[in-house]
Formats: C-alpha cells, sequence, structure tokens
C-alpha cells in the first residue's frame, strides 16, 4: 500500500496531534458535505492548521482523503490473527460487510468510489491506498487455504476475490440492497461447491 507522502526536512517531526485533526476533517466534511467542492483549504481551517502542513505529509486532497478513510476503517476490516486460513476470509469479509452497513463509513466510501470516475488522482489512491490492501490480504489467505488443503489447488484467488467483493460493491453501489454480515456469510454459503476440494 502506498504510504502518505512525507517530505518533512531536518528537525520538523510530523506532530502526531495535527495529523489526526487533519484526518479527523477530512472525515467529517466528507460525511457532511460530500466530495464535491471540498477543497484542502476547508480540511486546514476545519484541522486548524495551514494548508501547507497538509501538503507537507500528503501530496493530494486524494491522498488526504483516502488516509481518512482508511484510518478509521482499515484495522475494522483486517482478517483476526487466529483461525484457520479460510475462517480468517469469511470473517475479513463479514467485517467489510458489517463496515459497508454503517452510513458513517458507506456514505463517505460511496463519495470516494463515485469521485474516482472523474479524478484519475483520487481513483489511483483507492486502488492503492484501499483496494490493493484488501486484495493482498485476501489473496494470502486463498493462498494459506490452498497450501493447507482448505481449497481446491487449481482455484484461481483473484477470481474468487472479484465474486466475493464483486458481490458487496454491486449492491452498496448498484442495486442499493442491504450489505450485512449475512449476505457475506450467503455469499459463502453459495461458493461452497467451489470451494471443495
Amino acid at each position: 500500500m502506498v504510504e502518505s507522502k512525507d517530505v518533512r526536512g531536518p528537525g520538523r517531526p510530523r506532530s502526531e496531534r495535527s495529523r489526526r485533526a487533519v484526518l479527523t476533517a477530512a472525515r467529517e466534511l466528507l460525511t457532511d458535505r460530500g466530495l464535491p467542492g471540498l477543497s484542502v483549504d476547508d480540511i486546514a481551517a476545519h484541522a486548524g492548521v495551514s494548508k501547507n502542513t497538509i501538503y507537507r505529509w500528503w501530496p493530494t486532497k486524494a491522498a488526504v482523503l483516502m488516509d481518512a478513510f482508511t484510518d478509521a476503517a482499515a484495522d475494522r476490516i483486517e482478517a483476526p490473527a487466529d483461525g484457520d486460513a479460510l475462517t480468517r476470509l469469511r470473517s475479513q469479509v463479514r467485517r467489510v460487510a458489517q463496515l459497508m452497513s454503517e452510513p458513517d463509513a458507506r456514505r463517505p466510501f460511496v463519495a470516494l468510489v463515485a469521485a474516482a470516475q472523474h479524478d484519475t488522482e483520487l481513483a489511483a489512491a483507492l486502488r492503492e491506498r484501499f483496494i490493493a490492501g484488501r486484495r493482498a490480504e485476501a489473496s494470502g489467505l486463498i493462498a494459506t487455504a490452498i497450501e493447507h488443503g482448505q481449497l481446491p489447488h487449481d482455484l484461481d484467488p483473484d477470481l474468487i476475490i472479484d465474486l466475493i467483493y464483486g458481490a458487496l460493491y454491486y449492491r452498496l453501489l448498484v442495486s442499493g440492497a442491504p450489505v450485512d454480515p449475512a449476505y457475506a456469510d450467503r455469499l459463502f454459503d453459495a461458493l461452497a461447491p467451489i470451494f471443495r476440494t
């Protein structure tokens, strides 16, 4: 995953308090106002920092917004450390579905995805700062499950990830149907014939 740009000079330590204020401001403004028209000036004013402070740590507004979203969401959607790989994958998908069911997370994510269709920098940030990390974790779990004989050796991890997450994102972004952990379980049950070794 791409990290925030950090071009601090010597003797200019990054203030964790200021960083948190910027990320909180970006989340609040994104949820309250939506993405159109949201500027780095708005974020800086809301956070009580200078615009230069933001640009010293993030290369673009898109990077700030993606870090604001992932900072709030990443810990909540990681796979648990315990259990076999397939159980951990199911738990990860259930956690993502749970997050998507919560308006405070769903609204900013939908706004970011929608805006990314017309903003190449934001699209790149979305892929690099959020989607790539989720895919890498899921792919690793599938590879481990294959290695341990839980899944067929000829299974295509990318296809399985597309089937699972494509279904979640379709409901979230297109059909508007509910996305929740119970739906994640139904997805896994539907994939059971493919999963059989």
